[in-house]
């Protein structure tokens, strides 16, 4: 049982786990997720936070501008609804970080409203009860009006939490376990699934073989494990490359990695000083 699911669970517990649920491994937030509520036990103590707090509370949960898009989130909640999370989903949708998966998300488990939800483990899962292997071929209309049809009124969380379960354990992208599926008998699909072919990684903007993102992560991290938050740009440069620099290191975490910091309000760098901190 993840820590954030229970019987009807406090709106702001979802809120939190559903934010660090974009994109990260479900572990590493079991692990997390007690921390940060302990550091933050609600939206009014969120609200509260600054960007460097809250980016040091996100160590370990990845993609940082999240906690900064969380804090901004509970500081609308908190200014336009009056602390209490929105439970209709056009209020939802307008809240900073928050999209159409995440709003419907809230709705159900949160508030026990009746909405399709619709990730990607319940997108391919539907899309292979429709007998569709690939979700990649299926006609996102036509899985949004089952998705819409199938669910159990009054049961909109668990049948949808379920099925996350089911996506992540056994009806998986490149292996689908149809002997252990619950659902294999209501599925056109099942002990048919055919993946051979995986999907091709696009190429994403590196430096020294290694993802732009990555390394945006790794100098917020090397920031992080600094006594002030702050280091000199060169000897910052040097821990994240954790190499020889060379003057292509240089150019590089120059024009591509403290602008792209900046701009997203991770970091400020201070060119006076050739300082480069944790954002304040």
């Amino acid at each position: 049982m993840f820590p954030w699911r229970y019987a009807n669970p406090e709106p702001y517990h979802v809120l939190i786990s559903e934010y660090m649920l974009q994109q990260t491994q479900t572990q590493r937030i079991v692990d997390r997720f007690p921390v940060f509520i302990e550091r933050y036990p609600n939206i009014q103590a969120l609200s509260k936070t600054t960007k460097q707090e809250i980016i040091l509370a996100w160590q370990g949960l990845g993609y940082n501008n999240r906690a900064l898009r969380l804090r901004e989130c509970a500081l609308t909640i908190v200014e336009k609804f009056g602390g209490i999370i929105p439970d209709m989903y056009d209020q939802l949708i307008s809240l900073p970080g928050i999209g159409p998966y995440t709003a419907s998300a809230i709705m159900a488990f949160a508030h026990c409203k009746d909405i399709a939800i619709i990730d990607v483990n319940i997108y391919r899962i539907y899309a292979r009860m429709m007998g569709i292997s690939n979700p990649a071929d299926a006609n996102k209309s036509m899985i949004a009006i089952f998705a819409d049809q199938i669910y159990p009124r009054g049961k909109a969380s668990e049948w949808h939490q379920a099925l996350m379960d089911i996506g992540a354990s056994l009806c998986k992208a490149y292996h689908a376990q149809c002997n252990a599926c619950p659902l294999n008998m209501h599925c056109k699909s099942a002990f048919q699934v055919n993946m051979d072919v995986k999907k091709i990684k696009r190429k994403e903007p590196s430096h020294r073989d290694v993802p732009n993102r990555i390394w945006r992560g790794r100098t917020v991290e090397c920031l992080r494990n600094r006594p002030s938050f702050a280091e000199s740009k060169e000897l910052l440069l040097s821990a994240v490359i954790e190499q020889q620099v060379n003057d292509q290191d240089i150019l590089w975490f120059d024009q591509t990695i403290i602008p792209a910091l900046v701009k997203d309000s991770l970091i400020e760098y201070d060119m006076q000083t050739n300082i480069v901190s944790i954002a304040s």
